[in-house]
């Protein structure tokens, strides 16, 4: 009877522990594969600068490559999501995706072209996203979502310009008029000469040393502004910068063929102006 009796609890015991697994088998589905992996590098038409960052001019091209260096899913599929959608989005080069499929490592090639024209800068974010290729399964009646993804960004601004050649020293030859205080002129100069510096800060967009041209330090007797000039094709145009006392200058002209550069410029509101010529030293 004894017998009998210890024969029926190691029964009982060996259900038991095996309804055990199974409700644990349940609740615990396979683990996922670790999800992707992946870095970003840039080339195209992209200007880098360490101080300033990333720059694309209108209607150029953008090469991100995705250096997948561990998707244990296996490479499916990139997807973005642009800071700003109304400039278009990039697109992946098929054939580079095709040949990596299901690999845990490997590259993937997107282009991105900026809009033929652009009114003003924009800061972009470009968020890359690469999906793996892990199955949904059914387990047990429930499905089980195991799809993993990661994402990297890179950041670029887009500008008007991106024009070279305005960089160097020049000579400064000016002619003008000194300002009223009020936006009006009152009394005129003729041939100032000085010496002006322009440095590119990145192509398209340029720092000049002295705005008033000479008429600052060499007739004033005070500090030069600085400011900031675009060349578009061989257009320049200021961006708005202000003296050291708030005031508005405006400066336009041309980079000439031989290397010249014929500007005009004004004080908005103490009324200083000019007309330059520049010549490279």
């Amino acid at each position: 009877m004894k017998k009998l009796i210890n024969i029926s609890y190691i029964l009982m015991l060996v259900l038991l522990v095996s309804s055990c697994v199974d409700d644990y088998m349940d609740a615990n589905p396979p683990r996922a594969k670790d999800g992707p992996f992946f870095n970003l590098t840039a080339s195209g038409d992209v200007l880098e600068t360490p101080a300033d960052g990333n720059f694309l001019g209108a209607d150029q091209i953008l090469t991100l490559t995705l250096n997948v260096i561990d998707c244990q899913g296996g490479i499916d599929s990139v997807g973005f999501t642009m800071s700003d959608t109304t400039i278009g989005a990039p697109v992946v080069d098929q054939s580079s995706l095709n040949a990596v499929k299901g690999a845990i490592q490997g590259q993937v090639i997107v282009n991105y072209t900026t809009p033929g024209e652009l009114d003003s800068e924009i800061d972009l974010d470009i968020d890359v996203t690469l999906y793996d290729g892990q199955p949904t399964i059914d387990w047990y009646g429930r499905e089980v979502e195991y799809r993993k993804s990661s994402t990297e960004t890179y950041t670029v601004t887009l500008v008007v310009c991106t024009s070279t050649g305005l960089a160097g020293t020049y000579s400064s030859m000016a002619n003008g008029f000194f300002g009223d205080g009020a936006g009006g002129t009152d009394g005129s100069y003729s041939d100032l000469a000085t010496t002006i510096t322009i440095t590119e800060v990145r192509p398209g967009l340029y720092e000049i040393d002295d705005m008033s041209f000479g008429l600052y330090p060499e007739l004033y007797g005070d500090t030069a502004p600085t400011g900031q000039v675009s060349l578009c094709g061989t257009d320049i145009s200021d961006r708005g910068d202000t003296d050291q006392y708030g005031d508005p200058f405006t400066i336009t002209g041309t980079l000439n063929q031989d290397g010249s550069v014929d500007l005009t410029w004004n004080n908005e509101n103490w009324g200083d102006r000019g007309t330059v010529v520049l010549t490279p030293q």
